[in-house]
């Protein structure tokens, strides 16, 4: 029992060196193109698009740290997998869109774009959720409730983008499910530190 008990710590805190090591690698790449941007004085379109480039990668790498933590815990394996998979590849379909120049049909390349973008929010927002530890019952069911409500808004986004079209009725209804998101999500880790400091 102690032996997992510590194998589980390692393996969380190596997840989370590589998830920190990783931000810290991509926000200091856009740091230093960002500087030598600026003190190069000449923003024309080439720059424009390298800075874009590089924005775009620090936030694909910081959306893709909960699933980063738990591929390194060993934990929901396919979940993160897709998490930081789509991650990757929404990141190399916005830096198409930003140098294609027209070399690609760009109402599937936005199509594409978003769809993996969605992905990759509510896989790794779901990852970040699962991160809580010694859930109870309360806990568990607002949890699954916030997944559930995410995937529903994931879905009727991605579809919605691929029929070109989101009926009206459907507009008052998905920003009622993604009150409900937010909700959750600060709730889920609230009542996690509530129970922690009851035990205290």
């Amino acid at each position: 029992m102690e032996f997992s008990v510590v194998k589980q710590s390692l393996e969380w805190q190596t997840g989370t060196r590589i998830a920190l090591i990783a931000l810290l690698a991509s926000l200091i790449i856009s740091a230093l193109i960002g500087i030598i941007i600026v003190l190069k004085g000449d923003f024309g379109d080439a720059e424009g698009r390298l800075l874009g480039t590089t924005l775009s990668m620090a936030t694909f790498t910081i959306l893709a740290i909960p699933s980063i933590v738990q591929l390194g815990r060993g934990k929901f394996y396919i979940l993160s997998g897709c998490g930081a998979g789509a991650s990757v590849i929404a990141f190399f379909l916005v830096a198409a869109a930003i140098w294609s120049e027209g070399t690609f049909d760009i109402d599937l390349l936005t199509k594409l774009m978003v769809t993996f973008g969605v992905i990759a929010f509510a896989s790794n927002h779901t990852a970040l959720l699962l991160l809580v530890s010694g859930a109870t019952t309360i806990i568990w069911v607002t949890l699954i409730t916030t997944i559930i409500v995410l995937v529903i808004i994931a879905a009727i986004l991605t579809i919605s983008v691929w029929v070109e079209n989101m009926p009206n009725g459907l507009v008052r209804p998905l920003t009622a499910l993604a009150i409900l998101d937010v909700l959750g999500s600060l709730a889920v880790p609230m009542l996690s530190k509530l129970k922690r400091l009851s035990l205290t």
